[in-house]
């Protein structure tokens, strides 16, 4: 098998590094060959990633296509590589885009080859060819055992388009968040001369009692210490702006907090948290007319 990688930026680069270095056939083309120049790209290079000279060299011979370039350019790719597709190829979109957008890239695209969704969870500089990726689509579950056999590290999420996109996508709802709460909590917490105790203290939060046990509980206390909570963010909030601070996260934090107290939630589960975290969930859903 052949595979090929178009964009070696952060994750077309080091996956395709990791797996030439495991003795898979791999190639690889960046637009930015073009200026920059392929020495730019040694690492591929010496690690024994071909890298060729267009497209349409690119995708000749290749078996499974792996598009890596970025989530704005995920359409134009597939419009720049479609006159060299046959149906015998597979067409990877591994960007970091919305179901939505890969649906409309599998609609151009599609009928050119064998299309799959997929995505990439974590830097790609820290795991290489194993960086955990997810896959999706009618034809996904083979191609997933293919490429898994050749060193890859992908989770098969199911038989239809966007299932993969919407993982990711989704799943960044709560670690872009998680990320910028954490970098404007530590920073206050820096100016104050705490931070190495606010930090320790995350790691208690996340390592004395089973994650899965501490998030749950999180979802499910909320119907009853919503308001709670959210009067003790605005708090912060406010101490954070009296400082001169930025306090976005603890703003949005705080106006969420008002919207979920603002459901009744606590009244319909009786004062109490609710039995199960899908429950929370499916109240919320219900509250918005969704289910």
């Amino acid at each position: 098998m052949v595979i090929a990688f178009i964009g070696l930026g952060e994750v077309g680069g080091n996956v395709s590094a990791g797996l030439a270095e495991k003795g898979v056939k791999v190639k690889g083309y960046d637009i930015r060959f073009e200026t920059l120049g392929k020495e730019h790209f040694d690492k591929c290079s010496k690690a024994g990633v071909v890298l060729v000279d267009s497209p349409k060299e690119l995708i000749e011979g290749s078996d499974v296509i792996i598009s890596v370039t970025a989530c704005s350019l995920a359409l134009e790719t597939a419009k720049m590589y479609k006159e060299y597709l046959t149906k015998g190829q597979v067409y990877c979109e591994f960007n970091s885009t919305t179901p939505d957008e890969v649906k409309e890239v599998e609609e151009y695209i599609g009928d050119a080859c064998t299309f799959i969704d997929g995505c990439v969870l974590v830097s790609a500089n820290l795991y290489k060819e194993k960086s955990p990726c997810c896959s999706s689509g009618p034809d996904a579950e083979a191609i997933t055992n293919e490429l898994n056999a050749l060193g890859m590290n992908i989770k098969y999420m199911g038989d239809k388009i966007g299932q993969a996109s919407a993982f990711k996508v989704i799943r960044s709802i709560f670690t872009k968040p998680f990320e910028t709460a954490l970098i404007e909590c530590l920073t206050c917490a820096r100016l104050y001369g705490i931070e190495q105790q606010v930090f320790d203290s995350f790691i208690a939060l996340f390592t004395d009692v089973p994650l899965e046990d501490t998030l749950k509980m999180m979802v499910k206390t909320n119907v009853v210490h919503a308001k709670r909570r959210g009067d003790e963010i605005e708090a912060v909030t406010l101490m954070q702006e009296k400082i001169g601070l930025d306090n976005r996260m603890s703003v949005a934090s705080t106006e969420k907090m008002r919207w979920l107290t603002n459901l009744g939630l606590n009244a319909k589960f009786g004062n109490k948290p609710a039995p199960t975290m899908n429950d929370v969930l499916d109240a919320i859903l219900e509250a918005q007319g969704k289910k």
